[in-house]
């Protein structure tokens, strides 16, 4: 039986995909990598992310890390064969991956510590209400650590 214009209109306006569409939080993220054991020392040793399990997918492993929301990074290995040409920030598609921190500063020092090339320093954004510094992990992917103002 089709839809009266009123069951439609409901249908397809927000109210009733409202009810039915509810995002919970972001599962995780893919990042591919040029380096595997770069990447897993860098996500594992300085970010400190417990490193999970590796599945073989044949052409390419994933390997995951868990944060402590529950979400996880998915760093896909592709064997060496991804191209290392770092992306210009203005292209289309993911620009970067933020992470919620105590204390941007204090984690600015650390990652200098452990020779993480840092793009933009610790600043305070007011327009955002965020203080950030952006780095880039060691596939060129640039990286936010954040904190509420």
């Amino acid at each position: 039986m089709p839809l009266s214009a009123e069951d439609e209109k409901n249908r397809c306006g927000h109210s009733f995909w409202s009810q039915v569409l509810k995002i919970e939080k972001i599962n995780h993220v893919s990042i591919n990598v040029i380096d595997a054991a770069r990447s897993f020392d860098f996500y594992g040793r300085v970010l400190a992310l417990k490193q999970q399990e590796t599945v073989d997918c044949g052409d390419f492993n994933i390997t995951y890390f868990g944060l402590p929301d529950g979400s996880r990074l998915e760093l896909f290995d592709y064997h060496g064969k991804n191209s290392s040409l770092p992306r210009p920030e203005s292209e289309v598609g993911l620009r970067h991956l933020a992470f919620e921190v105590k204390d941007v500063a204090a984690h600015e020092v650390y990652l200098r510590s452990q020779g993480v090339e840092i793009t933009l320093a610790t600043c305070d954004l007011p327009n955002l209400g965020a203080r950030v510094m952006l780095f880039l992990d060691p596939n060129n992917v640039t990286l936010e650590f954040c904190e509420p103002l």
